[in-house]
């Protein structure tokens, strides 16, 4: 990656920066910044890594004219711990939902249901395609209908409803297969 001419925030002159001088003049700030922007539901370190990354991958679209290295990287790492945050809040009502008896989800069999714990649940979600993911995250924790599901992901509300219920069994296959 080509060098970077930036302002590094206090500093007055403008200086090239590479990712490797990136990381080595802000890493240990990212961390620490993560560990407050990131709520109780963050993970700091994972926040920290992923913020690095974003910059370094962004590092040749920063403008010095927009404003400091530092606010650049500030945002990303606050948007970061955004986006964290919003993720662990779907998993956590995902969780609720798929757990709650009187949601459309008993077909899940109670009783798995019951011995799950949330994490294993979600992690028998997260073996699931991205596409199953993404229909029951609609179904479920958006609360749509299947045929506002169907609409986002481009089927008719009873493609959408078929898919919905393959996703589930799917899960539920899943689901079982760990509590064996």
């Amino acid at each position: 990656m080509a060098d970077i001419s930036v302002s590094l925030g206090s500093h007055a002159s403008i200086a090239p920066v590479t990712p490797e001088e990136l990381c080595a003049l802000y890493a240990d700030r990212v961390c620490r910044f993560a560990a407050v922007v990131a709520g109780r539901d963050g993970d700091p370190e994972e926040i920290a890594q992923e913020a690095l990354l974003k910059a370094i991958t962004k590092l040749d679209r920063f403008d010095p004219r927009r404003g400091s290295m530092e606010g650049w990287l500030w945002r990303i790492v606050a948007n970061t711990a955004k986006d964290a945050t919003r993720k662990a809040r779907l998993r956590a009502l995902l969780t609720g939902r798929l757990a709650r008896r009187d949601s459309a989800v008993v077909d899940l069999e109670a009783v798995a249901v019951e011995r799950l714990s949330a994490g294993e649940l979600l992690e028998a979600i997260a073996r699931l395609s991205p596409r199953d993911r993404q229909l029951l995250g609609l179904r479920f924790v958006a609360d749509l209908d299947t045929a506002s599901v169907g609409q986002i992901v481009g089927l008719s509300a009873e493609s959408a409803r078929r898919a919905i219920g393959r996703a589930l069994d799917r899960l539920r296959v899943l689901v079982s297969g760990g509590l064996r």
